[in-house]
């Protein structure tokens, strides 16, 4: 892409993908204040490597891949953690205090198995079900075949179930 080209397919692709990266980024740090600021990063990193971006996967799937570095490496820059998983994950306005709260410990607790997960699973996982990513996009992402990305989300969904069994178990 050439000149002002990259611009209009960014302010195009900014329109058409903004939602879909937000809510991604919303997934990933569990708070809307959070998810803004990482989706912003997000576009800027894009708008200012638009001409590298040559096609082969899909925009969502490329941004998505940009959001989820950026939120890797804030995790890893900042101590107190701006995209920590104890951030405000729900509204004041959900009824009912004791449901909110015990919906947040649930939430919480699946972003502790979540983060305890080995790669690539975690990330498949994430991609998944956070970033809504098909399993082809998922796919490309990793340079693997639809079929890898399938079991390996399967296998991350059966370990995150028995990781979060076994904390229940714990607790009791």
């Amino acid at each position: 892409m050439k000149g002002g080209e990259g611009v209009k397919d960014f302010e195009a692709m900014f329109t058409a993908y903004f939602a879909r990266v937000y809510r991604f980024a919303l997934r990933l740090t569990g708070s809307a204040n959070a998810a803004e600021e990482l989706t912003q990063q997000t576009f800027f990193k894009a708008l200012k490597g638009i001409d590298g971006f040559e096609g082969r996967s899909d925009p969502v799937t490329w941004l998505c891949s940009i959001a989820k570095h950026e939120f890797l490496n804030g995790r890893r820059r900042s101590r107190e953690d701006p995209y920590a998983p104890d951030a405000p994950v729900f509204d004041s306005a959900v009824p009912g205090i004791d449901s909110g709260y015990a919906r947040k410990e649930e939430t919480l607790q699946l972003h502790r198995c979540l983060h305890a997960m080995d790669e690539p699973y975690r990330e498949v996982f994430m991609l998944r079900v956070f970033g809504e990513l098909k399993f082809d996009q998922i796919a490309g992402l990793f340079g693997k075949s639809v079929s890898w990305a399938r079991v390996t989300y399967y296998r991350a969904k059966v370990t995150l179930q028995e990781k979060m069994e076994a904390e229940d178990n714990e607790g009791i």
